[in-house]
C-alpha cells in the first residue's frame, strides 16, 4: 500500500504543478511576457511528462498484480498460438505481433505496453478537457480510476479511449470520434455502448423522457432474465463465467457518488440562480456531464442484474472528473467561502472513497493488494514459452 500512497501524492503534486504552470503562461501576449511564457510551457511539460513516467512505472512493473493477471498471461499464450479465444481480434493481433517481435511469450512487455497506452490516453483526454488539470488528475487518482486499470487491461483501455474520443464528439467532431470508439472496440467491445450513451446525453432532455425512463426501467426489473439473454447474445464472454455468477446486488457506493454528484449539482444550481442563462452551469459540457451520471445512477439502480454493470456506467461516470470542478466553478464570486466549503467537502469525499477503495484493494475481486513486480518477486510457474 506504501507504493500506491506514495505513487498517488507524487501523480496529485505533478498534476497540481502543470496546472500552475500552464496558468502561468496564460498572460497578455508581449515581449515582456515571452520569456514567462516559454518557461512555463516548458515547466508544464516537464510536469506532465514525469507524470507519465510516475503513472507507468508501477503498472509495468507489476507482476501477478490483478484479479486476472494470470488469466491475462493465459490467453495471451493461446492467442499467440492461433487457439479459439474469446477475447477481440484487435488484441488477439497486438498480442501476436509483440511475441513474435520478441520471439518468445513476453507478456511482461505486453502489460507494459498497454499500461503506457491506457495510462497516456488517461492523461491526454484530461489534459485537453479540463479546466482545471491537478484537480482533476486529484480526482482521478482518488476515484481509483488509474489503479483499478491494473485489472481487466481490455477494457481499461477501452474505457481511456473513450475518454479521450468525448472530446471530439463534444466538439461535435464525430468521424474521428467514430473513428476512435471503432479501433477501441477491437480490443474490447464494450465500448461501442457509447455509440448509444453519448447520443443520448446529449440530447436536450423532456419530460416524457422521464417517463419513457422509468418505464424501461420498470421492464428491466420485470423481465431482467429476458433483458440478460439479449445481452448475451451481443457479449458471449459472459456466459458461463463467474461475471455471470456474480450478477445481481446493488453498487451502493457507486449508486452513493452519483446521487452526491446530481446533489450538488442541484444545489449549486440554486445557489447561481441570479445568474444569467448561458452562463457557465448552462454549458453543454457541463449538462453532458451532468446527464452522464443521472444515466449512470438509472443503470445502477435497473440494471443491477447486468454483469458487471460498472463496465457500462464507467463510460458515463468518467467525466465526473471533469465535471466537478466545472460545477464549483459556477457558484459566484460573491459566494467565495461557501465555494471554497464545498471545493473542501468535495476533495474530502474524494479521499474518503479512495481510502475506501485501498481497504478492499485485496479483496479476490481486485486484488491489486499486494503489490508485486518482478524486480523483487520471481513469480512461480510461468516460465516464457517459446513461439517458435
Amino acid at each position: 500500500m506504501i507504493v500506491y500512497l506514495f505513487v498517488t501524492c507524487v501523480a496529485v503534486f505533478l498534476g497540481y504543478s502543470a496546472d500552475l504552470s500552464r496558468r502561468a503562461v496564460s498572460q497578455p501576449a508581449g515581449r515582456v511576457f515571452a520569456m514567462e511564457n516559454a518557461r512555463g510551457t516548458l515547466l508544464s511539460k516537464t510536469a506532465l511528462f514525469l507524470l507519465l513516467v510516475t503513472l507507468f512505472i508501477p503498472a509495468a512493473l507489476r507482476q501477478a498484480t490483478g484479479n486476472d493477471y494470470m488469466r491475462y498471461v493465459e490467453i495471451y499464450h493461446l492467442a499467440a498460438v492461433g487457439a479459439r479465444v474469446p477475447t477481440e481480434e484487435g488484441f488477439n493481433l497486438f498480442v501476436r505481433a509483440v511475441y513474435a517481435l520478441c520471439g518468445y511469450e513476453n507478456y511482461l512487455l505486453v502489460f507494459a505496453l498497454f499500461s503506457l497506452a491506457t495510462t497516456a490516453l488517461f492523461l491526454l483526454a484530461i489534459r485537453r478537457q479540463a479546466r482545471f488539470f491537478g484537480f482533476s488528475i486529484y480526482l482521478f487518482m482518488m476515484f481509483g480510476y488509474y489503479f483499478q486499470s491494473y485489472n481487466t487491461v481490455r477494457y481499461y483501455l477501452a474505457l481511456a479511449a473513450a475518454f479521450y474520443a468525448l472530446y471530439y464528439f463534444l466538439e461535435k467532431e464525430y468521424v474521428p470520434f467514430v473513428l476512435i470508439i471503432l479501433l477501441a472496440s477491437t480490443f474490447h467491445k464494450s465500448v461501442l455502448i457509447v455509440l448509444l450513451l453519448y447520443p443520448v446525453a446529449s440530447l436536450a432532455w423532456k419530460k416524457w423522457h422521464a417517463a419513457a425512463a422509468l418505464l424501461l426501467g420498470g421492464s428491466l426489473l420485470m423481465f431482467h432474465e429476458q433483458w440478460l439473454a439479449l445481452m448475451l447474445r451481443f457479449y458471449p464472454l459472459w456466459d458461463d463465467t463467474e461475471d455471470l455468477a456474480a450478477s445481481g446486488g446493488f453498487s451502493y457506493g457507486n449508486i452513493v457518488k452519483c446521487a452526491l454528484v446530481l446533489a450538488l449539482a442541484a444545489g449549486i444550481r440554486y445557489i447561481a440562480a441570479g445568474k444569467e442563462p448561458g452562463g457557465s452551469f448552462y454549458d453543454r459540457k457541463v449538462l453532458f456531464g451532468l446527464k452522464c451520471t443521472a444515466m449512470a445512477l438509472w443503470i445502477y439502480l435497473f440494471g443491477s442484474f447486468i454483469p458487471e454493470v460498472s463496465r457500462i456506467c464507467y463510460y458515463l461516470t468518467i467525466p465526473q472528473v471533469l465535471l466537478l470542478p466545472e460545477l464549483l466553478e459556477c457558484i459566484p464570486e460573491s459566494r467565495l467561502k461557501l465555494k471554497k466549503l464545498l471545493t473542501a467537502l468535495v476533495a474530502a469525499a474524494a479521499l474518503a472513497s479512495f481510502a475506501m477503495f485501498l481497504r478492499k484493494a485485496d479483496d479476490s475481486r481486485i486484488r491489486i493488494l499486494p503489490y508485486k513486480t518482478f524486480l523483487f518477486h520471481e513469480l512461480p510457474g510461468t516460465p516464457s514459452r517459446s513461439i517458435e
